[in-house]
């Protein structure tokens, strides 16, 4: 409706009489547009992954998610089978300059396709960009804590956990303690709540170990990680806080964010050079 005196401005003419006023070109900012801006290849039934980084991360944080092909079996035939897509999926993410750093969604498919092989399937795709893996993150992050001695829980199955075992120990780390819920699927595991993992921690948990280790990007355990902390008085890292500390010292984000756990009142050590 109009009074009268208005134009509602809708036909051609309206465009070719300058109707619409066009205001001064602006000034565009420069990417990347988040601190940091992370490229995220995750598999296809994941659904839990990108909530949990940003969940770590201050505000300014932005997750641009590729899917890779999965058929749910997180066995290692399922997760080695994930390397004939990482390249593609990689191809459809932001460029280079948009990008801090690209991450590969899964731990376990990481220690089986070992940590070389991932780098290299994301490069072709995106040359330059840093990847960041997350047992590689979480390495960094128990070195930076000074973690000898290891408590671990972990969803998989055992042929995963001998090798997630053997990945960390060929890195130095000693397991005190293990538990397991045995689980096959990414579903059972996106489909477990936070307080299953909480109890399968405090089980795991002993006097000798300097830090608890929750492993698998496809959980939730934001919400326990701080509680649990508090609970047995050492550091706990999971695999998902783990990248998001990581990610945060690629992009040089200094933030307070010692409110996700210990691990994050540690200095982001320097880079390599």
């Amino acid at each position: 409706m109009t009074d009268g005196t208005s134009h509602l401005l809708t036909t051609k003419q309206d465009l070719a009489e300058g109707r619409w006023q066009k205001m001064s070109e602006p000034r565009l900012v420069k990417p990347p547009l988040h601190t940091p801006a992370i490229g995220l290849l995750e598999l296809a039934t994941e659904v839990v992954m990108a909530r949990e980084i940003l969940a770590f991360l201050p505000a300014s944080a932005g997750v641009y998610a590729g899917r890779m092909e999965f058929n749910d079996a997180a066995d290692i035939a399922g997760l080695t089978a994930v390397s004939q897509v990482i390249p593609a999926a990689a191809d459809l993410l932001p460029g280079a300059e948009w990008l801090h750093a690209i991450v590969y969604g899964c731990t376990s498919g990481t220690i089986v396709l070992g940590e070389e092989r991932v780098h290299d399937l994301i490069s072709k795709s995106r040359p330059g960009v840093p990847v960041v893996t997350p047992i590689g993150a979480v390495l960094k992050a128990l070195r930076a804590l000074k973690v000898g001695r290891l408590a671990v829980v972990t969803p998989y199955v055992d042929e995963v956990n001998v090798l997630v075992a053997q990945t960390l120990t060929g890195a130095g780390m000693d397991i005190v303690s293990a538990r397991t819920l045995g689980q096959l699927t990414g579903a059972q595991m996106y489909l477990t709540p936070p307080e299953v993992f909480l109890e399968a921690a405090l089980a795991a948990d002993m006097p000798e170990a300097d830090a608890l280790f929750i492993s698998c990007t496809g959980i939730a355990v934001s919400p326990i990680l701080k509680k649990l902390e508090d609970r047995i008085g050492k550091p706990v890292v999971s695999s998902n806080q783990a990248i998001a500390w990581e990610c945060c010292r690629r992009s040089g984000v200094l933030a307070d964010l010692a409110q996700h756990g210990r691990l994050f009142s540690q200095p982001l050590p320097p880079l390599p050079a």
